[in-house]
């Protein structure tokens, strides 16, 4: 059981490793991904991993004190006290995806070497020159019974999955999520599940389009939409859809050069992840939606020659398209026209749970609408993405999105195991609840039981 000093020690060693080899691991994934902004690996990846681990740091002490528990009178008199301990599960397994490899990994590391925990993280074989790089500085930075990293593809994920963790952490795909659950379950290994899903967002009456079109945009195209906390669909009245597509071109026209070589636009992460988008719209054009770009055809194509794909717009596609019904994960934007914010509330009603919900507009009443009526991991409202930020908010889905939640305090208490403490006074009031029972037993029972 760590204490606070060696717990502090461990995340001022993965804040250290983050600060010193910050351009090693922005190199190594531009590599990985062919084109990757070193402005969103700082942002995202370096600074979103330090904010976290700093956080649980500067708080720790507070978090790791024994919480006293009240208890009812008659058993407080008699000296008796309870408490809840935070003590270490033990060896925490996580498994991190290729969109953020390294804040995936290392957020969820912030709560659990809080906790006291050691931890193996897992990272994804479609970036595997970050996963050695890590391996390799982890190696440098912690004894093997601390932490470990390592790397492998879905013979190796399953595997991962079927060991005998205390506890396990996997990001990543719905469907790839019930496998890690139904594996897990043979060792009865808790789990958290942060998974995806297709995130709407709704546009509401009293929404300003121009900033709402500026903000929906930057969650697209930042890391080409490679997030599971991206909008992937949104609603409109259809009369307000021209001015949100104007404030799109808009947004869209500050790449002066064009999408295929901004600094701060990267590349889809492989082709196969490219394959799948380019049969997505061509599905959904065929539907009868209309495909609205928003670049250049000479940008277009560039794009295509650097493994990107710009941002683009789908709009009302017909019943059956895929895009409907698959998670998008790129910087597609899929739109659907409804006459009505009750319409729109039905249409996302209709779809699994998803993990991040976001409504554009000023109505109070409206925006009360939406958050009682739509479940969902996390809410922003009037903005993308923010509440993930927040370190005192838990991140985490719902139904189809996920189970379980970290970052800040819940992290902590995720990885903890809660154990209850109670000691008996020095009265022995206990007495009448053991046998053989007298009348004292049959007062008590008939005052707890009365109505």
């Amino acid at each position: 059981m760590p204490d606070a000093a060696l717990r502090r020690d461990r995340l001022d060693r993965c804040v250290r490793l983050l600060l010193v080899h910050q351009d090693s691991i922005a190199a190594a994934l531009d590599a990985d991904y062919g084109s990757r902004s070193r402005r969103v690996t700082q942002l995202a990846e370096i600074y979103g991993s330090v904010a976290t681990l700093r956080h649980a740091r500067a708080n720790l002490a507070r978090w790791m004190q024994p919480r006293r528990q009240p208890l009812e009178l008659a058993l407080a008199l008699t000296g008796a006290r309870a408490e809840i301990r935070y003590e270490p599960k033990g060896v925490v397994g996580i498994a991190s995806p290729w969109n953020f490899p390294v804040n995936l990994s290392f957020a969820p590391l912030a709560g659990a070497l809080a906790a006291g925990n050691s931890a193996i993280v897992k990272v994804s074989e479609h970036t595997p020159r970050t996963a050695t790089l890590l391996a390799r500085l982890v190696e440098k930075h912690f004894a093997t019974e601390e932490l470990s990293f390592v790397c492998g593809g879905p013979a190796f994920g399953a595997a991962f999955a079927q060991l005998p963790w205390d506890h396990l952490l996997f990001t990543g795909g719905t469907e790839t999520g019930r496998a890690v659950m139904a594996a897990a379950a043979g060792n009865l290994t808790p789990v958290t599940l942060e998974l995806g899903g297709k995130s709407p967002v709704i546009v509401g009456k009293g929404a300003d389009l121009t900033l709402a079109a500026d903000r929906i945009l930057a969650g697209k195209i930042m890391n080409a939409g490679q997030i599971c906390l991206a909008p992937d669909y949104l609603l409109i009245e259809k009369e307000r859809l021209p001015a949100l597509l104007d404030g799109f071109r808009r947004s869209a026209s500050r790449f002066t050069t064009g999408f295929a070589t901004a600094p701060d636009f990267g590349a889809i992460i492989n082709e196969g992840q490219r394959d799948r988008l380019h049969a997505l719209l061509a599905d959904a054009g065929a539907s009868g939606g209309t495909i609205l770009p928003l670049t250049g055809e000479a940008d277009a194509r560039a794009c295509a020659t650097a493994g990107r794909l710009p941002p683009t717009l789908v709009i009302d596609p017909g019943p059956q398209a895929r895009i409907l019904r698959e998670e998008i994960f790129g910087p597609l934007l899929l739109i659907l026209t409804r006459p009505s914010l009750a319409e729109m509330l039905a249409v996302v009603r209709s779809r699994p749970t998803p993990l991040a919900l976001y409504y554009f507009g000023r109505d109070r009443r409206e925006q009360e609408a939406v958050l009682t009526q739509i479940p969902s991991g996390g809410v922003t409202i009037n903005d993308i993405i923010l509440h993930a930020g927040i370190e005192d908010l838990p991140l985490g889905g719902v139904g189809a999105s996920g189970m379980g939640a970290y970052h800040g305090h819940r992290g902590f208490l995720e990885f903890s195991h809660q154990r209850a403490l109670f000691r008996q006074g020095y009265i022995d009031i206990g007495r009448i609840l053991r046998p053989p029972y007298g009348p004292w037993f049959d007062r008590a029972l008939r005052w707890r039981l009365r109505g």
